[in-house]
C-alpha cells in the first residue's frame, strides 16, 4: 500500500486542508460522518468516572478556548494510524467517545478498543480487513467531494478532469468529449450531490 492509499484507508486525503498549506505537509482528514474509522471524543457526561487525556491532546487545547471547537489529529505510533477528533476544550479534562447508530458502529468500536490500548501503551492489533474502508470506496468519495469542490469553485468539468488526471490537459476537444474520464467526472459529481443532499 502506497502513501497515499494509507492516507485514505486511515481517515486522510491529499488535498490541502487549507488553500496556502501544500498538501504533502498537512492533508486533510475525513470528518467522521464520512468515514467511522475517526474516533470521537467529547465531553463525558456528569456522574461518571473519566480519564485525562495525554499531552499531546492538552498541548492543541488551551484552556483559554471557549465553547465548542472540534480538532482531528492523526496519530501515528509503531506503523499504526489512529484517527481521533475531539468535539470540545471540555473534552480534554473530561473524555468520553461518541458512538453514533449510523451504521458504522462495529468500525467504531473496533477502533476505539485500538485507542484505548494505545492510550494504555498497550500492544495494538491491526484493524480487521474486514472492517477497513476499501480503499477503491474511500478514493472515489474523496474524487467526488473534490469534484464538488472545484465545480463550487466554478470549475469547468474539464479542468476537475485534469486535476483528477492530468492526462485529460493533452486532449483535445474531441478526445475529452467522448473520453472516460469525462463519464468518470460526471458520475462523480452526481455521487457528490447525493452526498450531500444525504446529509443535509
Amino acid at each position: 500500500m502506497n502513501w497515499w492509499s494509507s492516507l485514505l484507508a486511515t481517515g486522510g486525503y491529499p488535498v490541502p486542508a487549507e488553500p496556502d498549506i501544500p498538501a504533502w505537509i498537512q492533508p486533510a482528514l475525513w470528518a467522521p460522518e464520512f468515514y467511522p474509522g475517526i474516533t470521537i471524543i467529547m465531553e463525558a457526561p456528569a456522574g461518571f468516572d473519566y480519564r485525562r487525556l495525554p499531552a499531546i491532546f492538552l498541548e492543541a487545547m488551551t484552556t483559554e478556548q471557549q465553547g465548542p471547537q472540534s480538532r482531528t489529529f492523526a496519530l501515528h505510533h509503531d506503523g499504526n494510524t489512529y484517527t481521533v477528533q475531539i468535539r470540545d476544550a471540555r473534552a480534554r479534562d473530561r473524555a468520553a467517545v461518541l458512538i453514533p447508530l449510523d451504521g458504522g458502529e462495529e468500525l467504531r468500536i473496533a477502533e476505539v478498543r485500538r485507542f484505548i490500548r494505545y492510550l494504555s501503551g498497550l500492544p495494538v492489533p491491526p484493524l480487521s480487513r474486514t472492517l477497513g474502508l476499501p480503499v477503491y470506496r474511500a478514493r472515489f468519495i474523496a474524487d467526488a467531494i473534490c469534484a464538488y469542490a472545484g465545480r463550487r469553485a466554478g470549475a469547468s468539468h474539464r479542468d476537475i478532469g485534469v486535476v483528477l488526471d492530468p492526462s485529460v490537459r493533452h486532449m483535445n476537444a474531441r478526445q475529452w468529449d467522448t473520453s472516460s474520464q469525462r463519464g468518470r467526472v460526471g458520475r462523480l459529481l452526481r455521487k457528490a450531490t447525493m452526498l450531500i443532499f444525504t446529509e443535509n
